[in-house]
């Protein structure tokens, strides 16, 4: 491997003690949780069943959601009152095409790979007003999707562009710059779901500007379930008009007034109800975690072991669907196997303790910070294995 830049992870072992007995390749489908974490969350836990309000105040409840939005803040560049804390990114997604709501006339633009629900609140909407859903056909020639051909579906009428940044099955990642630039030009509302990037890529929203972006938190930020963040633009949030609301949707929590509804000034107005603040106080300890080591860190250490990875497959004769392009990939790797069914494979390397995910027929890998060069020679030399190849990487990756 050139200049052995990832024999080493960017963590101690003892906060990820699985990777002592398996080859955990799977971030893109659930991150691994740092001990550290857990041990936040467990101690919150217990402070709350164990003393309740004595502890758990008024202004412990209206403060505990503070720790992951000024951390996501930190790691996007933006300001703490563009971020909301939620339970999912789904339910960010759905608050922000109900509040868009596309007409008769208006089009929605994403693409017909991506994970359904970065589309379904499109549909359902369009069942509704008979706005138009135009989706990117590149779910059969995945090295064709690109922001230039995206481009090519947005109009005058297009009311919103929503994709993802880095795509679940091939982990193709989108020119966020160029996507900003394209939403801009068309007068249309820009929704990035980040939940495979965020983490992993390196995400500026001043730099590279959109109107929202949503990511959950249980994948490569390795928080918990039952927590998500996201960035509403100023210009979004300025007539942002919920469609939940509910207590912690008031400018006063607290107030406890039922007769009338002022919404909170910032993002907190989508903050709308008692969460699972477990999950939400996770994943701020997470986020904090992520960006102690640094996402521009991560980010080259990932790029490291993708390629890796990729020149390791294809010297076993795999044809890889994920860009050949360095700058047009995330931290995932997604393989077909000639005469082999992709999802069985990734079976059998799951059997033989490297922890994948089959996807759609093909075998994805997903590594991450807490991974090391060593990790994906095992997979490899396991896979090849599998195959029934005695071809090894090592020539391919030294060249």
């Amino acid at each position: 491997m050139p200049g052995g830049a990832v024999n080493d992870r960017l963590t101690g072992e003892d906060d990820f003690p699985l990777l002592r007995e398996l080859t955990y390749l799977n971030t893109a489908s659930v991150g691994l949780v740092p001990e550290s974490v857990q041990a936040d969350a467990a101690r919150f836990d217990r402070d709350v069943c164990s003393r309740g309000t004595t502890w758990f105040d008024e202004v412990e409840e209206l403060r505990v959601l503070d720790r992951a939005r000024a951390a996501a803040a930190s790691m996007f560049n933006a300001t703490e009152d563009e971020i909301a804390v939620v339970s999912s990114a789904t339910e960010l997604l759905c608050q922000l095409a109900w509040h868009v709501h596309p007409v008769a006339g208006e089009n929605v633009v994403s693409i017909d790979s991506e994970f359904p629900s970065v589309v379904y609140p499109w549909w359902r909407i369009a069942q509704d007003t008979g706005a138009e859903i135009r989706l990117l056909p590149v779910r059969d020639a995945p090295a064709t999707l690109t922001v230039d051909r995206l481009a090519g579906l947005v109009d005058s009428n297009t009311r919103a562009i929503c994709v993802s940044l880095v795509q679940y099955w091939n982990g193709a990642r989108l020119d966020l710059g160029a996507l900003s630039k394209l939403a801009r030009e068309a007068g249309a509302v820009l929704i990035v779901d980040a939940t495979q990037a965020a983490g992993a890529v390196p995400i500026d929203v001043c730099a590279t500007p959109v109107d929202a972006l949503v990511t959950g938190g249980y994948k490569f930020l390795c928080g918990p379930f039952g927590a998500a963040v996201g960035y509403l633009s100023p210009s979004l949030l300025e007539d942002f008009a919920p469609l939940f609301v509910g207590w912690r949707t008031a400018d006063n929590a607290y107030s406890f007034d039922a007769t009338k509804l002022r919404f909170a000034s910032s993002a907190r107005r989508l903050e709308f109800s008692t969460m699972n603040y477990t999950a939400a106080l996770s994943l701020g300890a997470a986020l904090e975690h992520i960006n102690g080591i640094g996402v521009k860190t991560i980010a080259a250490h990932n790029r490291e072991l993708v390629q890796q990875l990729f020149d390791g497959l294809v010297a076993l004769n795999a044809e890889v669907i994920s860009p050949t392009d360095v700058e047009r990939r995330g931290s995932i790797v997604t393989a077909r196997f000639p005469g082999r069914d992709g999802e069985q494979v990734a079976a059998q390397l799951n059997a033989s303790g490297v922890i994948v995910s089959p996807r759609v027929g093909t075998t994805r890998f997903a590594p991450h910070f807490f991974n090391s060069s060593d990790d994906v020679d095992r997979a490899l030399s396991i896979l090849g294995e599998i195959l029934g190849s005695t071809t090894m990487s090592t020539a391919a990756r030294s060249a």
